[in-house]
């Protein structure tokens, strides 16, 4: 027992070792690539260097979440690779230890990276997301404000003095569900508010429905209930969806309470339970890289590494191509949500088991 725990640290050290510095090779190729895809947008838009490296700092979590995965894969994979170089497996096997209790290790490893990838997801990604949305939208593209509130309800300054308040807007179709316009003066008194229960844009305006309009430039206020009322508002319904809250800028509980709120306002949600199902999915990928890593590396000899590497590549082509599919199946009402989110995990989890057990012994 004592000979088994000392065998499983080690493995899970060399593994863990091996995963950072993977971690920490993708994650600086990722930023690498990425700057100078936007070098130019960042010169145009004369951005310092300190917010450079703010925006950047914002995009880590998810950036590590992305790459996570592929290091997992590759340190499994060179971990036991390894230790099949310098006949560290063979001496195992000699000792009675069962592949599946050397790949043990490594496959909690991955375990563990899915759990750090949920809780990254959950807790640090979706604010991280939308301080850094804010630095490229308002500081290099210098478009109008915006913030999005807790309950992910919108917040934009529109031209005109005015601020429009978005309650849900329907990425597909642009039509809004809860609106209301304030217009003020210039010195920050209210003028007009106009609330309607639906938008949507007709032609070169808004078109508003069910709603009430209150005009504080009369001696007397009043309020005054409409079916139908045009809007001039410069701002299209693209300029709205564009700050709308990704189901990648909220966690599992933000987007099941606004999959409860479109569901209330009778948008049709298969597109974000899908989004939603699929968190828990891209989470587990860790996992399932883990057991692809060390059915890979338990088959390297000392000198075919760079062979099962090579073939890692279109073996994570393949992967994403599996989910990118399920994904758009389980848009579409072809799979169910669930079904189509976890097929490419499925099928690579199962692929990488039966390969595990073809190797027991």
């Amino acid at each position: 027992m004592i000979r088994m725990r000392i065998l499983d640290r080690y493995i899970a050290r060399e593994c863990l070792k091996l995963l950072g510095l993977c971690l920490m090779v993708f994650v600086g190729v990722y930023l690498v690539v990425d700057l100078f895809e936007k070098l130019s947008r960042f010169l145009e838009a004369r951005v310092g260097a300190e917010l450079i490296l703010r925006y950047y700092f914002f995009r880590l979590p998810r950036i590590t979440i992305e790459m996570l995965p592929a290091a997992v894969l590759l340190s499994s994979l060179l971990t036991l690779s390894g230790m099949a170089r310098y006949n560290e497996l063979l001496a195992m096997k000699m000792g009675q230890v069962s592949t599946l209790r050397i790949a043990a290790p490594c496959i909690l490893v991955g375990l563990l990276a899915s759990g750090a990838a949920w809780g990254i997801a959950e807790h640090v990604a979706p604010g991280a997301n939308e301080q850094a949305l804010a630095i490229e939208r308002m500081e290099v593209k210098r478009l109008p404000a915006y913030r999005l509130m807790q309950d992910r309800d919108i917040w934009y300054r529109a031209e005109g003095n005015r601020f429009v308040h978005i309650g849900v807007i329907e990425t597909g179709t642009g039509v809004i569900r809860g609106m209301s316009v304030f217009r003020l003066s210039p010195t920050f008194d209210l003028l007009e508010r106009v609330d309607a229960q639906e938008a949507s844009w007709r032609g070169n305006e808004w078109e508003l429905k069910e709603g009430y309009r209150l005009d504080e430039r009369q001696s007397s206020p009043r309020v005054v209930a409409f079916q139908n009322l045009r809007l001039s508002l410069n701002e299209r319904p693209e300029e709205f969806a564009r700050v709308a809250p990704s189901p990648e800028e909220m966690s599992y509980a933000q987007l099941q309470a606004y999959i409860e709120r479109l569901t209330r306002s009778g948008v049709s949600v298969l597109r974000f339970q899908v989004d939603l199902y699929a968190k828990g999915s891209i989470a587990a990928v860790s996992l399932v890289m883990a057991l692809i890593g060390v059915s890979f590396g338990m088959r390297t000899g000392k000198g075919s590494t760079m062979l099962w590497v090579g073939a890692c590549i279109p073996m994570g082509f393949v992967f994403w191509t599996l989910l990118s599919v399920g994904v758009s199946l389980g848009r579409t009402g072809t799979l169910p949500p669930l079904v189509a989110v976890w097929l490419a995990n499925t099928v690579f989890a199962l692929a990488g088991l039966f390969s595990l057990w073809r190797l027991r012994g």
